[in-house]
């Protein structure tokens, strides 16, 4: 949704596409998105970015709200305990970290539960190796969401399917490692 299939960030034929063919297979091996992934201490530290626990399908996750990466992703652990859909890619996925790194991965999970106040908005997210968090919602769920980040206030406004708006509030944690890497 929201572009055209030749620049689709997710490489899998899905709803038509014929072939087996990839829309979006990188050239040269360069990356299809990109994340900033903070560590948990900088955004305990930080008054410039949203982060909190909410529930993901049910189970409850700690969650970056990131707009200054492309795409959502998921903890290779924390997709474990959700055993949700997703798909194994033919092509790698890459995607490039500020620290001028390129992560690949083949897995993508589709339409995971988002709960805010009550309402479910779903999400498509890239399976990474990450460990500071369970998720990651970037800039592909926050533009279809109509969602406003409030660094200052600490909090996410979301426009629900009804005109109707949610307010997910930040919370400040203690420094504690959710997941380890694997």
């Amino acid at each position: 949704m929201d572009h055209p299939i030749a620049q689709c960030p997710f490489p899998y034929p899905r709803n038509g596409l014929a072939g087996g063919t990839t829309p979006n297979k990188p050239k040269e091996n360069k990356p299809n998105a990109r994340v900033y992934a903070l560590t948990q201490e900088e955004t305990d530290n930080s008054n410039d970015v949203v982060a909190g626990t909410m529930l993901i399908n049910k189970i409850h996750a700690y969650v970056l709200f990131d707009c200054d990466t492309t795409h959502s992703f998921m903890s290779k652990r924390f997709a474990k305990k959700l055993g949700t859909k997703h798909d194994n890619l033919e092509e790698p996925y890459r995607v490039a970290t500020p620290a001028n790194r390129t992560l690949e991965t083949r897995t993508l999970h589709w339409d995971i539960s988002v709960l805010i106040e009550n309402h479910n908005f779903k999400a498509n997210v890239i399976q990474l190796n990450m460990v500071e968090f369970d998720v990651i919602l970037g800039m592909n769920w926050l533009a279809k969401n109509h969602a406003l980040v409030d660094c200052h206030g600490n909090m996410v406004i979301i426009q629900a399917p009804h005109q109707e708006k949610l307010l997910f509030h930040g919370k400040k944690r203690k420094r504690k490692t959710l997941l380890s890497a694997s």
